[in-house]
């Protein structure tokens, strides 16, 4: 019979499988934007957001939501994508305010399909593979949890 540590690693591999999958696309987007062709852009809104305690004060800084609209050969588009990373505090803060609500942008999109874009492109400089790095760990976790279960070494 099968024990909790087993289907906590079965379930917890299931999920590093799916953060691998969503990690790996993600990272190939992010590649291919770096030689996507661009065209200028306006914000039409910048927002912070999520609670940080900066300097004694609770802020929302920690996340940034933004909305932007451009044209490609005469259609009109919007996006939301700031970069195939997630920015966190102080990131957040320097982007919008170096970029404040009605300010021009270059928009990178993607030629195949030029509804998708992104405002920064590429992978993140600092930590290029962390997201590929973190998913697989949690799959192999999840697998050594789920052997160990098998095997009844836990639970």
């Amino acid at each position: 019979m099968m024990n909790a540590p087993f289907w906590a690693g079965c379930a917890f591999t299931l999920l590093g499988l799916y953060m691998l999958r969503f990690s790996v696309l993600n990272f190939r987007k992010a590649l291919a934007s770096e030689g996507w062709p661009t065209v200028r852009g306006e914000l039409l809104e910048v927002t912070l957001w999520g609670r940080r305690n900066v300097k004694g004060e609770a802020k929302e800084v920690e996340r940034l939501r933004l909305k932007y609209q451009y044209e490609v050969d005469g259609r009109s588009h919007s996006g939301t994508a700031v970069s195939y990373f997630t920015l966190v505090y102080p990131e957040t803060v320097e982007f919008a305010e170096a970029h404040p609500e009605g300010s021009e942008v270059q928009v990178h999109y993607d030629p195949a399909n030029p509804a998708d874009s992104v405002l920064i492109p590429g992978p993140r400089r600092d930590k290029r593979h962390s997201d590929l790095i973190l998913a697989s760990l949690g799959v192999l976790v999840g697998l050594v949890l789920a052997v160990l279960g098998w095997l009844e070494i836990l639970g």
